[in-house]
């Protein structure tokens, strides 16, 4: 993580200590007012209702409540750090393990008319904006070839791109270099490419949208969410322990007094 995602996380949990602490006080207002008008009695009929319906159904309502609140933050919990892997390894190539990135610019969304080669040599791997894509290591220079679809380094961020014309090593310059352009643009782009800056190579491999939900989970209303999640599974079994113990205390009292 770079200095600035390190600032938004602190600055998020901040945010998040100060909601939750909102939060808990209303919520335990709230409590204390249920529990008082427990103690009183204005919810008796309410709790008798209830009472049997818990009878009939709360051996499987508890369990099941308790399943689904957990299901929910694992799948949180597992989105999120799968959104932080995306992330993190980018820019990471393992020999033949794909590495995830998300498509964030439409510069290769569609086939533009005055690209003419895209519609001669018959390309349809367009890549629209939040897909998430599937990019592998570079393979060696001399196997690249034109019209290969390859993920590159421009003063740190990466670009994925087509490769649109090569320059083969001759008394000019020692390197071979690629010129790269996007399907939707009109013009190559205004730098070559060398091989040190190719970081992977599209193979038509991608899953399509996801990539919003993953950028969504990286934002700084992404970590709140997680985050707002795990409270709430772990802060509301609490709160209804409260209320209950309550009402089985007032019920306890009203069988008393029907049997007295």
């Amino acid at each position: 993580m770079s200095g600035f995602d390190i600032y938004v996380f602190i600055l998020c949990f901040i945010v998040f200590v100060l909601l939750t602490a909102m939060f808990s006080y209303l919520i335990s207002m709230i409590v204390k007012l249920t529990i008082r008008l427990t103690d009183a009695g204005a919810r008796d009929d309410e709790i008798k209702t209830e009472y049997e319906k818990s009878t009939k159904m709360g051996r499987l309502k508890k369990p099941l409540g308790c399943v689904a609140s957990i299901l929910l933050c694992a799948v949180m919990v597992t989105a999120f750090a799968f959104s932080m892997y995306v992330n993190v390894s980018e820019n990471k190539f393992f020999g033949n393990v794909p590495t995830l990135k998300v498509v964030t610019s439409n510069s290769m969304a569609y086939k533009n008319e005055s690209n003419g080669y895209l519609f001669t040599n018959d390309l349809n791997n367009q890549l629209d904006v939040f897909d998430l894509v599937f990019t592998y290591k570079a393979p060696p220079v001399e196997e690249l070839k034109q019209y290969d679809i390859i993920v590159y380094e421009v003063d740190g961020k990466l670009i994925i791109h087509r490769i649109v014309g090569i320059e083969e090593p001759n008394d000019k310059h020692p390197d071979r270099y690629f010129l790269c352009q996007g399907d939707s643009l009109n013009n190559p782009d205004k730098f070559p490419v060398y091989y040190s800056q190719i970081k992977g190579i599209y193979k038509d491999k991608k899953i399509p949208f996801v990539g919003s939900f993953i950028l969504f989970m990286q934002s700084p209303a992404g970590w709140l969410c997680v985050l707002l999640v795990a409270f709430t599974v772990i802060y509301t079994p609490v709160v209804e322990r409260k209320l209950r113990n309550a009402e089985k205390q007032r019920l306890g009292r009203l069988n008393g007094s029907q049997g007295g």
